[in-house]
């Protein structure tokens, strides 16, 4: 991942240090709002009214900033996980530095940031036939960058200490394996046939969030004696929860589960995107991953690019032979990665 880590903080450079600085006095106001981390600030001036290129990396850049995770930060991440431990891998590794830094709306203000760096290209930067200017690809670059900071605080948010792991001699985390767990019990229609042995799944009735106008079953998963809860939609996908609140009201907002609350979703808006856990990974990381693939230039950068993405379909990679499984069968790289697959992955890298 090196070599795309000294691409993606170049790239960073050019959008804090030369975006619109020729361009008038606004574009240059705005760039000062982001130097001075005046994030609230570029978004009042900018939501609904971007219209160019600049604008919409600016106001990217800024809900990056709001979810506490500006670029300049999330690439000295990626970089410092990188060379820090040699027991984690990178996406791991970025995993545990990203871990604490982010704020409660950041997976909303993320999803926010990508919608803006779309502005400019659509998802052409998923596309392989696609010809690119160079400045192009570094807004594939930041695409990648929004989505692969989106997973780490979805996987953040499913465990209570990511630290185990990041590192592969710290021991797995109980809460993570109670959240794959609930996501294969989802997965499954509510069945706990393919469920870890190591985890009891109680089924809690529902409950119907009246600001949401929505109605979840509720589920509790309990490993090694202590009880994990969540609530499940009718497309059986796990939602993203964080703390514990009334049905009426998502304030106050506790960390202390009593049997009068229940799991709290993080999304508070009916009409917003439902965030649940599958989803969200599957969707980012694609996205984010091939959004990478796009911008990359050189066979070097693909090379790592698809050694990452191999990794999460369960293979090993190496130059010569490209991605294979345990019996050295090829694994199509090309492939979208799914739901079972994402649950796979954060198995192995728990255990």
């Amino acid at each position: 991942m090196k070599k795309v880590l000294l691409v993606l903080l170049f790239s960073i450079s050019l959008i804090l240090n030369g975006c619109g600085d020729s361009e008038g006095e606004s574009q240059l106001e705005t760039q000062q709002m982001l130097d001075q981390a005046d994030y609230a600030g570029v978004i009042a001036k900018l939501e609904g009214k971007a219209s160019t290129s600049e604008e919409f990396i600016a106001l990217g850049a800024a809900y990056m900033g709001k979810a506490g995770l500006s670029l300049a930060d999330i690439v000295s991440a990626m970089a410092s996980s990188d060379d820090s431990n040699q027991n984690s891998d990178g996406f791991g590794g970025f995993v545990g530095s990203i871990a604490g830094k982010s704020t409660p709306s950041a997976l909303k203000d993320l999803g926010r940031a990508n919608s803006n760096y779309k502005q400019i290209l659509g998802e052409r930067c998923r596309d392989n036939n696609a010809t690119l200017s160079d400045s192009q690809k570094d807004i594939c670059l930041y695409i990648a960058l929004a989505n692969t900071t989106r997973a780490a605080v979805a996987i953040d948010t499913l465990a209570e200490d990511v630290s185990k792991i990041s590192d592969d001699n710290n021991g797995s985390d109980d809460k993570l394996t109670a959240s794959t767990c609930a996501m294969q019990y989802a997965s499954d229609g509510a069945s706990d046939a393919n469920v870890d042995a190591n985890c009891t799944i109680s089924p809690e009735g529902n409950v119907t969030f009246s600001v949401l106008e929505k109605t979840y079953d509720k589920f509790t998963v309990a490993v090694n004696g202590a009880n994990y809860y969540y609530l499940m939609n009718d497309s059986n996908r796990t939602i993203l929860t964080k703390g514990f609140c009334s049905a009426d009201s998502f304030t106050p907002r506790v960390d202390i589960y009593n049997a009068t609350l229940n799991a709290c979703p993080i999304n508070e808006d009916k009409d917003a995107e439902e965030l649940t856990a599958v989803g969200i990974l599957t969707t980012v990381l694609n996205d984010g991953i091939d959004s990478i693939g796009g911008a990359a230039a050189s066979d070097d950068i693909s090379s790592d690019i698809n050694e990452f993405k191999c990794d999460i379909l369960g293979g090993n990679y190496d130059e010569f032979n490209g991605c294979r499984d345990s019996n050295f069968h090829v694994v199509d790289t090309t492939q979208e990665i799914s739901e079972q697959q994402i649950i796979n992955y954060l198995n192995r890298e728990n255990s």
